[in-house]
């Protein structure tokens, strides 16, 4: 168990001020109503049961063939494996803990076919065991329908006696979903995995207000994904094992071994920051098997938003999509953390940039901060306007930092709050880039 504490979902609401724009792609969940406390407008739910001990929650689970509400005292409860439950819309099985300070603890979560479940205050706590895989799953939601975690800890663990590359550094997968629909992972905390969320094959998923710091890897993995919301999440500060060769990504999409694109993706009002830990590439979205020339058009991504991001990096990949039909990137702030850069003197390559492949079709590119874009040409059906480009190397040069944000951009690269607009700037009152973030965050 990783032992260093952040508080789970402190970003959320923090950006919601972040720009919408009109002509934007059509945001599927955008008009999802709101969940309530108890996960779904209007539930009824049978009287609560009291568990205090592992066999009391098999007994009630079993007492509970449908839907029902459990509330668990704190203590350990071991795996927590459900399989083939059915509960209705209107009342789904719901487990929480009874005090969010003294929480239920599980060591393995199995949720397999099922339907309508809610998961509240909990923590999923994993140990490294000898022999233990780097993609071990310990944590998985399977081929289900409505399930719902929020207000949860997924702690992960370091492993050890496995190599020199991989000991003293996190290993396991925080969470998997694959092959389910209708999946909300909300206000929660990931740290301490190799890759944090790992979404495959699955639709309507909500990902909102979480937390996730102390990663070897990745942060968000995706693939072969549909009517996706990313929103609010606090993405930062992982701790990498520069050895390994890890490819880290803090949202990684892609298409190889996948048979469908994924689509209708909202990516908004997300920070990313490397803090005070190693680079990585912040949002990339490669179309590997399009650019590799193994599919065309077909295997486009579509329909993808990415908005009023900041992204504090020291990685060039950083706002970067391959083949897309159908693509808005905009109010996204993308500069560089210097603390985060790497050894070797390669200047291009420590600086966050927007990249998109040049045959992507019906793009938009606007009102971004950013160092440099790469893919506008020509193309008659891209729209690449009103975006600020800066630049931390030529004080005497167009957008330095020193100009266009407040005066500790350069000595604290590491806090949002130094890229705030600087008064009577080029960024002051211009619309440009992501929404102003409060505090020191």
């Amino acid at each position: 168990m990783i032992r260093a504490i952040l508080s789970a979902g402190m970003l959320l609401g923090l950006l919601a001020g972040c720009a919408t724009a009109q002509n934007a792609p059509k945001d599927t969940l955008q008009n999802a109503p709101a969940e309530t406390a108890q996960g779904v407008p209007g539930a009824t739910l049978h009287p609560a049961r009291a568990i205090s001990s592992a066999a009391a929650l098999q007994e009630a689970l079993a007492a509970t063939p449908g839907g029902g509400r459990i509330v668990l005292a704190g203590g350990v409860y071991g795996v927590l494996a459900l399989r083939g439950r059915s509960a209705p819309d209107s009342a789904p099985l719901v487990l929480r803990s009874a005090d969010p300070a003294n929480p239920a603890r599980f060591s393995g979560l199995e949720l397999r076919d099922m339907r309508n479940v809610i998961l509240e205050n909990v923590v999923f706590d994993y140990s490294f065991r000898p022999g233990d895989m780097l993609h071990l799953r310990p944590f998985q939601v399977l081929n289900s329908r409505g399930v719902t975690i929020r207000g949860a800890l997924f702690d992960g663990d370091l492993a050890r006696g496995r190599s020199a590359v991989d000991d003293g550094f996190a290993t396991g997968f925080g969470l998997g979903v694959t092959g389910s629909t209708g999946v909300t992972l909300e206000n929660s905390e990931i740290r301490g995995f190799y890759r944090g969320l790992v979404v495959h094959d699955s639709r309507q998923v909500l990902v909102r207000g979480n937390d996730l710091h102390g990663l070897r890897m990745d942060g968000m993995n995706f693939a072969q994904v549909r009517d996706l919301r990313i929103e609010a999440n606090h993405i930062h500060d992982f701790a990498r094992a520069l050895d390994s060769g890890d490819h880290a990504d803090m949202i990684q999409f892609w298409t190889n071994g996948t048979t469908a694109p994924s689509r209708d993706i909202v990516i908004r009002g997300n920070l990313l920051n490397s803090g005070q830990g190693w680079y990585t590439q912040s949002i990339f979205m490669r179309n590997d098997l399009v650019d590799r020339g193994l599919a065309g058009p077909a295997m486009f991504y579509r329909n993808v938003l990415i908005e009023g991001n900041m992204i504090l990096n020291a990685h060039l990949h950083g706002i970067t999509v391959g083949e897309t039909d159908g693509l808005v990137i905009r109010n996204n702030t993308v500069v560089r953390n210097a603390r985060s850069e790497g050894a070797a003197e390669n200047p291009a390559l420590w600086t966050p940039q927007i990249r998109v492949a040049e045959g992507s079709r019906d793009v938009a590119i606007q009102r971004n901060v950013t160092a440099k874009l790469s893919g506008p040409g020509s193309q008659p059906d891209w729209q690449v306007a009103d975006n600020l480009f800066v630049q931390d190397r030529d004080r005497m040069g167009p957008g330095f930092y020193g100009t266009v944000f407040g005066p500790e951009a350069l000595s604290r690269p590491d806090r949002p709050a130094s890229f705030a607009p600087h008064p009577g700037g080029p960024l002051d009152g211009s619309g440009i880039g992501a929404a102003a973030l409060p505090g020191n965050l």
